[in-house]
């Protein structure tokens, strides 16, 4: 059974997500080099944590050293950040678009 993307929710794949997780891609990219001030990594900061820490789990788990792979997993992380902050915008407009009951 394959997924099919009219069974997947709109914040998954929907041009929200996408602008987000090319901001906050570009946003981490830029201040990895040296562009942006450092603090500007403070944007991804929930996508890094999460991927140190499967790094670290893979590491101490099962020797797997994952090099330059980590900026794999810090962008994948960066998807579902980006997803979550899509998600929460949907409700968001969702929410508001409900009539008042007077």
């Amino acid at each position: 059974m394959s997924l099919q993307p009219a069974s997947l929710p709109r914040s998954l794949i929907g041009p929200t997500t996408l602008a987000v997780f090319s901001l906050l891609g570009a946003a981490v990219a830029l201040a990895e080099w040296g562009v942006l001030p450092d603090a500007t990594r403070i944007l991804g900061a929930p996508a890094l944590a999460a991927a140190l820490l499967l790094d670290t789990f893979l590491y101490n788990e099962f020797l797997i050293r994952t090099g330059p792979w980590v900026w794999a997993e810090i962008y994948a992380f960066l998807y579902v950040e980006a997803a979550v902050v899509a998600a929460i915008v949907h409700r968001i407009r969702r929410y508001w678009r409900e009539p008042v009951a007077a």
